[in-house]
């Protein structure tokens, strides 16, 4: 009887055994690309480590590529089925004719802020300066562009707008004057500001709407792996509410993932992305709209260019219809 008892544990083990490597084997491998650390974008990685992905079998590799439109770039040639950004890029290419398209936003309000050398006191003081963007055409060069526009400075002929790169490397150029100016989100802004560097500009009290902690790909891919974006969808719609629960985990992958460990700054951080997120993530179209605007002057073609192009709500209008979304948000 002890031996069967033996054999009969011994069975289960094995089996037990088997089916954790065929549920390993079950996971589908896929590739995320981001374009920056930020802590707006750092969602992406908390949701990863809490495991959410796994749970609706995908074994997800996040991929810096710096800066959205080379990201973007590496999606339309489908080197990167996914991509978890924001901003201009997406709208740009698909302006251009690129059939890039977004899924759903976690934040949909323009809040960055422009910082400036303390000599900087007005816009108009920025004429013959330099301003850093993270890479000519990217997200932040365009609305700083079209902001600089409105209030009556020509972006190509009175400043200079130089690509530094990420914003760390960004906000070490400001604090040491090789740029008079530059626009940051959390947690560099938060840091900015306690270098003593002018806010020139606070764009959450603008009331522009602006496509941010999105999910993008193409038409193509969208098309051919449904299943493996609803999947993902899931995981995004989870990750929110995880985020917003579990804050203590969240500081810390974002301590690791923004590569910033300033607990004050990364609490105000937290405060700030949670603050600003959709419960619903559904691409806000009058931030496409703003996009569009920021575009019309280098993009012609931007100015009759149909919004609804360049967003498919397919995904999150179906997980709010089925009670997906409510299931994750209830109590």
């Amino acid at each position: 009887m002890g031996f069967l008892c033996r054999s009969v544990l011994c069975l289960f083990c094995i089996l037990a055994s088997d089916f954790k490597i065929l549920h390993a084997q079950k996971l589908e491998k896929l590739v995320i690309g981001y374009p920056a650390p930020v802590a707006s974008l750092g969602l992406i990685d908390v949701t990863r480590k809490a495991g959410l992905f796994k749970k609706h079998g995908l074994d997800v590799d996040l991929v810096y590529i710096q800066g959205s439109p080379i990201l973007t770039a590496a999606m339309m040639s489908g080197q990167v089925p996914l991509s978890f950004l924001g901003g201009a890029a997406i709208v740009a290419s698909a302006v251009g004719g690129a059939d890039t398209v977004y899924l759903g936003c976690a934040i949909n309000t323009l809040y960055w802020r422009v910082f400036s050398s303390p000599e900087i006191k007005d816009v108009a003081d920025l004429k013959g300066k330099r301003i850093g963007v993270t890479t000519i055409g990217s997200q932040e060069d365009s609305v700083v562009r079209y902001l600089l526009r409105e209030r009556g400075l020509n972006p190509e002929r009175d400043v200079t707008v130089v690509a530094v790169g990420s914003a760390p490397t960004r906000l070490a150029a400001l604090s040491k004057g090789f740029v008079q100016a530059s626009t940051f989100i959390p947690p560099q802004d938060i840091a900015a500001e306690r270098l003593g560097l002018n806010v020139l500009i606070d764009m959450s009290k603008l009331g522009l709407y602006n496509p941010g902690s999105c999910f993008a790909s193409t038409k193509t891919y969208v098309r051919n792996h449904r299943d493996t974006v609803m999947r993902v969808m899931k995981a995004f719609v989870e990750g929110l509410r995880f985020y917003r629960d579990n804050k203590e985990f969240a500081l810390k992958v974002t301590a690791d993932f923004a590569q910033n460990r300033n607990v004050d700054v990364l609490n105000s951080t937290y405060e700030i992305v949670t603050r600003y997120q959709d419960r619903v993530p559904y691409v806000n179209m009058q931030g496409i709209e703003f996009m569009l605007k920021t575009l019309e002057v280098r993009d012609p073609r931007a100015k009759t260019f149909d919004p609804a192009n360049v967003v498919d709500s397919s995904f999150i209008r179906e997980l709010e219809k089925t009670g997906f979304i409510d299931s994750v948000w209830k109590n």
